[in-house]
């Protein structure tokens, strides 16, 4: 029943956010303001918090092999794919996006916040992290190509002054160098407590403000594409270069069957390319992971 009370305590904030614009207590900018809390503060205070405080030195390397291993495969495979004229440009990009970005922070801390009592709440963190950077990088990239954007010093300004990734370049210099401020980690810890239900609450005024058939018709072979291939490649992964670490394994594949993320859209909206695709991929995955992560749940305990 754990992942049931984990996946009930998403979908109750969920539904707070979708009855909260229902009855007009927030209104389409009033998420914007939330959401920008969260991504500029909350997750950034959130995620350095919790790897300055982690041992990096003795971080297991097949958790970083099973966390960005799948992603960067199946990038790679769409990429030839590409080279080869086998898919089409737009179709290669949203595919891409389609991994590239997914909710580990905004949906995932808040999964593993509650599942299995936060036992992976420090894992998920620190997967988040690794997969944020690759996600950030690989998405501003796939953009910058789509418009055809090629100025270097501009697309490196957008990585570094990425709040997340500053976040997790600083936290990181903390843990490896063991200087901390305990007020400083008080005050960060209390902000970032408020990430995960806010990020949650978010998610449900999003899709109440752009769902529509049409979109979700748009973006369900991407969606699909997302939600099967992903775990797919994770256990793969894990067949071939981690045999053996059942927990882990479930931790991953679980964290691979995370949606996309609401950043996804921002960065669309921003660049101008395809915002209703991207809109319905963040909705449907979305809607979907609760039944993928409940089925993947029990195949991993399976020994899937």
């Amino acid at each position: 029943m754990e992942i049931f009370s984990s996946l009930l305590t998403i979908l109750i904030i969920v539904t707070l956010g979708i009855i909260s614009r229902k009855i007009g207590i927030f209104k389409p900018e009033h998420a914007k303001t939330l959401s920008s809390f969260v991504y500029y503060f909350g997750l950034p205070a959130l995620f350095f918090d919790k790897i300055s405080h982690l041992d990096l030195y003795a971080l297991d390397p097949q958790l970083i092999i099973g966390t960005i291993l799948p992603s960067l495969i199946i990038l790679a495979g769409l990429l030839f794919l590409y080279q080869v004229s086998l898919l089409k440009k737009d179709t290669y990009i949203l595919l891409s996006l389609s991994i590239s970005l997914g909710s580990y922070a905004f949906f995932g801390v808040a999964f593993f916040e509650t599942f299995q009592n936060g036992r992976w709440l420090a894992t998920s963190i620190l997967a988040a992290s690794l997969l944020g950077i690759l996600g950030i990088v690989s998405t501003l990239s796939l953009l910058e190509y789509a418009n055809r954007k090629n100025r270097r010093g501009g697309f490196l300004g957008k990585i570094f002054s990425n709040p997340l990734i500053l976040a997790i370049l600083l936290g990181g210099i903390s843990s490896l160098t063991g200087i901390r401020l305990d007020f400083l980690s008080n005050a960060l810890s209390l902000v970032g407590q408020t990430a995960s239900a806010i990020a949650i609450f978010v998610l449900g005024i999003f899709i109440f403000d752009h769902f529509s058939l049409e979109t979700l018709r748009e973006a369900l072979p991407y969606s699909l594409f997302r939600l099967i291939a992903l775990p797919l490649i994770a256990w793969l992964t894990i067949l071939v270069f981690l045999p053996g670490g059942a927990e882990l394994s479930q931790f991953l594949l679980l964290e691979n069957s995370m949606p996309a993320a609401i950043a996804l859209v921002v960065f669309a909206e921003r660049y101008d390319y395809r915002v209703a695709e991207t809109a319905g991929l963040v909705i449907l995955t979305s809607i979907l992971s609760f039944g993928g992560l409940t089925a993947i749940y029990y195949l991993s305990r399976l020994g899937f």
